[in-house]
């Protein structure tokens, strides 16, 4: 019941501000200029201060050591996910568009938003530690390959429009990827240097990095003003995304981490990450299939629909999901 109690609260709380941003756009208190102005300030502000923020505390070269094996399967895990998640949004849309926010949705879950206080509310905060710690490579995955995919032009004949290399290797000046390249580099200087941040930027950085999930929701639930609000609930493909998002990976996940204890492998690091695995498999469709491509001008509507059939579907699914992981989980020792 508190497994459940606490999914609820967590998505209740996204659900709420979707709708406040729905009603707000439907006002016109958020217009298309604003619409506009809450994408820019979350991709050039709001998440490059959230990456220095989190990524300076995470990358210490005493953490790196001592949970190396844990970041090894971070990156095999992020690397997966998104391997398995292009032929996957290949086969469910032809469109080219809608392909490149299945190739991010399916990949990359809502590990920032929601997933950390979702984890931290229910495992406590040292989970939600090593969960930071295994997502690292996935974080700098959202900011280089998800920047990348959500943001590449698509022209009318729905054909990715052709770019220079310059164009095509933009994302690695962004402002999200300038956060994290601050962040990794103030992370490795404060704990092999000892070099302290002054308190004033980091307060400023926590508090401009803490602003991401409302104008995130708020953003969303104006781009689903423009879908009739019955429409809303009636899109079967959106369905079917969260269901594969929700339970289908979490599913594929524990499979092959059953395969690989048939080869002999256990104990406690191996469930560790086998709990950590399904956890980030279980997250919802990322707000960034939102943010990236509207900060773009791209039409973001199939993104936002399925971000938030994917909340409504998570009441359900993650309990029965984390249920499941700690019903499996003793069998790995």
């Amino acid at each position: 019941m508190e497994l459940f109690l606490t999914t609820l609260q967590q998505v209740a709380v996204l659900l709420l501000f979707i709708f406040i941003g729905y009603f707000f756009r439907k006002k016109d208190i958020i217009n298309e200029s604003g619409k506009k102005v809450l994408a820019k300030l979350l991709t050039c502000l709001f998440a490059p201060c959230y990456s220095v923020i989190s990524l300076s505390t995470i990358v210490n070269v005493n953490e790196i050591s001592k949970y190396g094996v844990l970041m090894l399967a971070g990156i095999a895990f992020a690397l997966f996910a998104v391997l398995i998640a292009i032929p996957i949004a290949k086969a469910f849309s032809k469109d080219k568009l809608h392909q490149n926010i299945l190739k991010y949705a399916f990949a990359i879950g809502n590990i920032g938003y929601f997933g950390y206080p979702v984890v931290n509310a229910i495992f406590g905060a040292e989970m939600r530690a090593l969960m930071m710690l295994f997502c690292l490579p996935m974080t700098i995955s959202i900011y280089t390959y998800g920047y990348y995919v959500l943001t590449t032009g698509v022209a009318t004949d729905g054909e990715n429009t052709t770019r220079t290399l310059k164009q095509k290797l933009s994302f690695l000046w962004s402002p999200p990827m300038l956060g994290v390249y601050v962040g990794v580099a103030l992370g490795l200087l404060s704990s092999g240097l000892n070099f302290t941040i002054p308190s004033v930027l980091t307060d400023a950085l926590t508090i401009a990095g803490n602003c991401q999930s409302a104008p995130a929701m708020l953003l969303t639930g104006a781009v689903l003003a423009g879908v009739p609000f019955k429409n809303l609930f009636t899109s079967v493909k959106s369905y079917l995304i969260g269901v594969i998002r929700l339970i289908g990976l979490p599913v594929l996940t524990g499979l092959i981490f059953a395969l690989i204890h048939l080869f002999g492998v256990a104990g406690e690091t191996f469930v560790l990450i086998f709990k950590l695995s399904i956890i980030v498999s279980a997250m919802p469709v990322g707000m960034n299939v939102v943010v990236f491509p509207e900060s773009a001008g791209q039409d973001s509507t199939e993104g936002a629909k399925s971000c938030f059939i994917s909340y409504v579907l998570a009441l359900g699914a993650m309990p029965l999901i984390f249920f499941l992981m700690d019903t499996i989980a003793p069998l790995f020792l």
